[in-house]
């Protein structure tokens, strides 16, 4: 039986009046966010998916897209404001990530990157997850790490019970200026209450130092090279 992803639901918008409720500092950030990018579309086109908890080591499988082409801030908001966030289930993940790269470890994008992973609690996990996907998306933390000719590739909340954790994904795994340029703006550009207030509570990981790791990149040379052979 296929398990899909939650359905979407009618949601409204944010009223004006709560975005005029919001705490000043975030209410500063999304109007300048919001102004700059306003005009013009996103620089990389985006793609937004629903992850699925499983035991198959075959993570491709878990991956349901839910819209393949955010181009601009208009599109995100319709997808984000018609979400079902409440209903994500434990262990369930939303990524949003540059369209051409996939969430997964064994992407070629991904197989020498790590993340930036924050716990966050639960009364927060959604404007922390806004702010950075936003800033992803608006090239904010691109530009950090830009000198060092590093990517980053998406954003992802993994629900769990007591708290979300919040990722921010990178190509470039051993490079410690990338790695350090990142958490700096991280930092600098969330707003003052969703930092976190103890260091434990976020940490880097590269891919390759995870468990499955070796296992998720060899599944995906079989199932390629089972393709080739099919083709030839």
């Amino acid at each position: 039986m296929t398990i899909q992803p939650p359905k979407f639901t009618a949601l409204e918008p944010v009223a004006e009046d709560e975005v005029q409720a919001l705490n000043p500092t975030r209410k500063t950030l999304h109007q300048n966010i919001i102004g700059k990018l306003r005009p013009l579309p996103f620089q990389y086109r985006w793609a937004v998916w629903h992850e699925k908890h499983s035991e198959s080591t075959n993570y491709g499988d878990r991956l349901y897209p839910l819209h393949d082409d955010v181009a601009d801030i208009a599109t995100f908001y319709r997808i984000y404001n018609n979400y079902p966030w409440g209903k994500i289930k434990v262990r369930d993940t939303v990524h949003i990530f540059r369209r051409e790269t996939k969430p997964v470890w064994e992407d070629p994008q991904n197989l020498k990157g790590g993340c930036w992973t924050f716990r966050v609690p639960k009364s927060k996990s959604q404007a922390f997850f806004h702010e950075v996907a936003i800033l992803c998306m608006a090239n904010e933390f691109q530009a950090a790490v830009q000198s060092e000719r590093d990517h980053v590739l998406g954003v992802s909340t993994s629900a769990r019970f007591n708290s979300n954790l919040i990722s921010i994904w990178n190509k470039q795994g051993y490079n410690p200026k990338a790695i350090k340029a990142l958490e700096e703006v991280i930092l600098q550009r969330l707003s003052p209450e969703l930092r976190p207030t103890a260091e434990k509570s976020y940490f880097y990981k590269r891919h390759d130092e995870h468990d499955g790791y070796q296992a998720a990149v060899e599944a995906a040379i079989d199932s390629s090279a089972d393709r080739n052979n099919t083709l030839e």
